[in-house]
């Protein structure tokens, strides 16, 4: 059976509880791995939500690239995180399996929780080695999904590996789970 995702491609879809969570849990383990970063990626940004976030909770960096193929969206995004307070914030409108990560250094971190709705591993091919990275994916929802946390863990082998996980979380449709990593690549 083929789900659906219910978090449709609209700023209400992208504040469903379930997605606000599984951020919001990304930024708790940041914050306890006690890091300051300089620039963080955040790749499919979508409306900016991820990069909110990590403002708020507080975790500590120098420059946030919001990074996605939606013009629109990315415009949509940016006037409300500067009318929210955000700073040192960058749009980059391309498709994240082009990028060269150019602005990436040893205190970068690359996030990435649209992970199965970016086709394609070039985004993941093409960061630096050594550097910080957050990925999100879920089972359930199309071919590019993972069937378990084990699964997940093995596309994305790392260096070093500080959180592997899973969380159960709740759509309109269906009960999922939300696998996460987080390492040095």
């Amino acid at each position: 059976m083929k789900f659906i995702e219910s978090s449709g491609p609209s700023f209400s879809g992208s504040i469903t509880p379930d997605l606000m969570i599984s951020k919001m849990w990304l930024a708790e383990k940041l914050l306890e791995s006690n890091r300051k970063f300089s620039n963080i990626y955040i790749l499919g940004s979508w409306y900016g939500n991820m990069a909110y976030i990590l403002d708020r909770l507080g975790v500590p960096y120098q420059k946030i690239i919001n990074v996605d193929t939606n013009k629109d969206w990315l415009k949509f995004s940016h006037g409300l995180l500067t009318h929210a307070g955000v700073k040192d914030l960058q749009s980059m409108n391309k498709d994240a399996n082009k990028l060269n990560y150019q602005q990436a250094d040893k205190n970068s971190l690359i996030i990435n929780t649209s992970e199965n709705d970016i086709a394609g591993k070039n985004w993941w091919i093409n960061i630096p080695s050594g550097v910080m990275i957050a990925i999100q994916s879920r089972d359930q929802i199309s071919k590019q999904t993972y069937k378990n946390l084990k699964e997940f863990d093995q596309v994305y082998p790392m260096a070093k590996t500080f959180f592997s996980g899973k969380l159960n979380l709740t759509d309109p449709e269906t009960d999922y789970q939300r696998f996460m990593k987080i390492g040095i690549k």
